[in-house]
């Protein structure tokens, strides 16, 4: 599934820009490059971009300079991820719609939060999050969304399904119906912050998608103790041959095995939105 939307890439290292355009552009994405702030500047001017991909030392006109630019464009409110070598840099100190990646960077973890900030600039029905992201990156922070957000008229479904051709099958499926669908491979230690930020109406996880160090019980138990996710209904589905009462172990959720795409969409519609 490609993503859809234009990423301006600013970074003065030839070999950033372009492996990182390279990459970006596989997932469908629109990509324009800048060699500095006042490059970056002039390629807003001719195209607003969804979001833009940072570095933040640069010569001229470095990136937290290019931020005061772009506000006093006014275009301060497109999404940024700031790209930095500088360990533990807090993203407080940048403006709210702006994201913190620390090079060297894991390069799932960057297409995960470039998503995410297409997703704030558009609100899209429909956001695909890569495979993973890194273990120790720094998960979306509660404002990468607005909070309660539906790019759909019926609510956020968060969708968790290492099959990607059924992955797809349902998003298709769930968007056409109105719901605004956050899809993702895999279960990530981050997912809970993830999911905090979406206020979504379900979640919907396939039993298999979990490593070793976050299994399906550990994701569930996480999600019940965070903050506004405690009633929020959750699927776990398996599409193996297994013990249904094996699923159930994991807590308080729904469990179906081996379920076809019509199983989980009458989930989501029997779910009340909050």
């Amino acid at each position: 599934m490609t993503q859809g939307g234009r990423i301006l890439v600013v970074d003065d290292e030839t070999l950033v820009r372009e492996t990182v355009g390279s990459l970006l552009a596989d997932e469908g994405y629109v990509v324009d490059e800048a060699t500095d702030g006042a490059d970056a500047i002039a390629k807003v001017r001719a195209h607003r971009p969804d979001a833009i991909l940072l570095d933040l030392m640069m010569p001229g006109m470095n990136g937290r300079q290019f931020l005061d630019a772009l506000r006093d464009l006014g275009h301060g409110d497109v999404p940024v991820v700031v790209m930095t070598a500088v360990q533990g840099l807090a993203q407080g100190v940048f403006p709210l719609n702006t994201d913190v990646i620390e090079k060297p960077f894991d390069l799932e973890d960057l297409l995960n939060k470039i998503a995410l900030a297409v997703y704030r600039s558009n609100g899209r029905t429909s956001v695909t999050a890569p495979a993973s992201t890194a273990a120790a990156g720094e998960a979306p922070r509660p404002s990468a969304i607005p909070a309660g957000a539906t790019g759909g008229d019926r609510g956020v479904v968060l969708l968790v399904d290492r099959d990607r051709a059924a992955l797809q099958r349902l998003d298709a499926l769930l968007s056409a119906r109105g719901y605004t669908v956050v899809s993702m491979t895999r279960v990530t230690p981050q997912l809970p912050r993830l999911a905090r930020a979406l206020e979504p109406r379900a979640i919907i996880v396939d039993h298999e998608s979990s490593d070793e160090e976050t299994g399906t019980g550990t994701l569930v138990q996480s999600l019940r103790r965070t903050q506004g996710l405690e009633d929020v209904p959750i699927l776990v589905f398996a599409r193996a041959r297994v013990d249904r009462t094996a699923i159930r172990a994991v807590g308080d959720v729904t469990a179906v095995v081996q379920p076809v795409d019509e199983d989980l969409l009458r989930f989501v519609e029997g779910t009340p939105r909050s």
